[in-house]
């Protein structure tokens, strides 16, 4: 079987260097024909091409932003294509979202450019007659051509859901949850592209010495937005470059995500749970809280993530008395009570949608209710594992209602043992709303949507 049959011109086949937008192609149609995760194939992807800084920040921004903007895209072009848009191959749609997608939100890109690349592209992957309708199409955006919106007040839902580039589904809870103008800011926060946030590790340097350092690779860290100790990098920071991140002295993560560890409040030399552990962002932040005096038990699931998160632990970030065991959180090979027990439980990730660009058009509503009968159960097993006058903190990358409000009410009506405390007083000020549990928006807080209840054992 040739190259060409299998998907990818002959090039692809002889492993010649593939100009960005190429690149940028092969990836989207990845991400959409195999489900892969457009993140992940970014990073294989550009560190097999090994590309200028430049071309590679243009393909993350292509293959990004398309995927971000693709509802909007496919508004414009499924109208100028008429009955052509729903037969046409997906290599030849990914090539219309790329060239929509630099003539209506990349403006330093000349319009000549977008369409010429983009047609060629066309003509490559396709054949003339797709060339020449990808020509069309893309010359009528080029003029200043819009296919109309829907009327925002007489159909809301379709109005947000084009402009917004979300799924309708999401955008119809969110409207009868927050209202047409709220809902409107939260999807317009998910398309804006998140900054890189990373965390100190206080355990093993200052902060000032870990500010020297990354002042001495060229970067001015600052200061997250809510009053965390997260700071922001700017300047093209790319993790696996920087002698601080390969050395442990910072680790990625967003604002919000680092609130919820200080909610559990790990005192030095307790013994803590982490049920739900990997990727481990929170596990690294409990692990230098109880210090060499105190013991942390990481337990995942999927062997492969809790072999990771053993790696990154006793490697990068050289984390001690950590305990990495693989297995499940719905009955933990555990006997004996813990100080404090986190689940950070799997959910539906609709908090985390700005970061996860692929993640709106993968996820499917019925998600959400087969994530709110399995986190109530993990509850109910770490519950068995909190000794009298212990914490227990459920958190999850969402602020669906069925898997917050409704899955702490449940929890305590099943254990009248515990008793929900007040997290303001642990939380940075910014995060601070009056209301006994962390609820962070991307639109309020400029973070992951977050969401963590904190309860005690009487």
């Amino acid at each position: 079987m040739t190259a060409q049959k299998r998907g990818y011109p002959k090039s692809r086949a002889r492993r010649k260097p593939l100009p960005a937008r190429e690149l940028a192609l092969q990836i989207l149609v990845t991400t959409e024909s195999r489900s892969a995760y457009s993140d992940r194939l970014l990073e294989t992807r550009l560190r097999e091409a090994a590309l200028p800084p430049e071309e590679a920040h243009l393909v993350t921004a292509l293959v990004q932003g398309s995927l971000r903007q693709r509802g909007t895209l496919d508004h414009h072009l499924a109208t100028f294509a008429r009955e052509n848009w729903n037969g046409l191959p997906a290599w030849i749609k990914a090539a219309l979202r790329l060239g929509a997608y630099q003539l209506l939100f990349m403006d330093r890109i000349p319009a000549s450019a977008a369409v010429d690349e983009s047609v060629e592209l066309a003509k490559k992957y396709g054949h003339p007659g797709t060339a020449g309708l990808a020509n069309a199409i893309l010359r009528r955006l080029a003029r200043g051509e819009r296919a109309p919106l829907p009327d925002p007040d007489a159909s809301p839902v379709e109005y947000l859901s084009a402009s917004r580039s979300h799924p309708r589904w999401i955008v119809e809870r969110w409207v009868a949850r927050y209202g047409r103008d709220e809902a409107g800011r939260m999807l317009e926060a998910n398309n804006e592209e998140p900054s890189v946030t990373v965390r100190p590790s206080l355990a093993r340097a200052s902060e000032d010495e870990i500010l020297d350092r990354l002042r001495s690779e060229g970067f001015e860290p600052e200061p997250a937005p809510n009053g965390g100790l997260v700071w922001i990098m700017r300047g093209g920071f790319v993790p696996s470059r920087s002698p601080a991140f390969r050395e442990g002295l910072i680790s990625l993560q967003d604002e919000a995500e680092a609130a919820v560890v200080p909610i559990l409040a790990p005192k030095p030399g307790e013994t803590i749970l982490d049920l739900c552990a990997a990727p481990g962002g929170k596990s690294a932040q409990i692990a230098e809280a109880v210090g060499s005096a105190g013991r942390l038990f990481a337990l995942e699931r999927h062997p492969s993530r809790a072999r990771a998160l053993r790696e990154n632990m006793s490697g990068r970030l050289r984390a001690g008395r950590v305990h990495v065991i693989c297995g499940d959180g719905l009955s933990p090979p555990f006997r004996a009570a813990f100080d404090r027990v986190l689940v950070d439980a799997p959910c539906s990730g609709l908090g985390v949608l700005r970061r996860r660009a692929d993640a709106r058009w993968r996820k499917e509503e019925s998600g959400i209710a087969a994530m709110a009968a399995l986190q109530p159960r993990l509850l109910d097993a770490a519950a068995a594992l909190v000794r009298r006058g212990g914490v227990l903190v459920y958190s999850v990358c969402s602020l669906e209602p069925e898997e917050t409000h409704d899955v702490v009410e449940l929890f305590l009506r099943a254990h009248p043992d515990f008793v929900q405390e007040n997290v303001d007083p642990y939380l940075p000020p910014g995060f601070r709303s009056g209301a006994p549990h962390l609820s962070a928006t991307p639109q309020r807080h400029g973070t992951d949507g977050v969401f963590a209840a904190r309860v005690r054992r009487r």
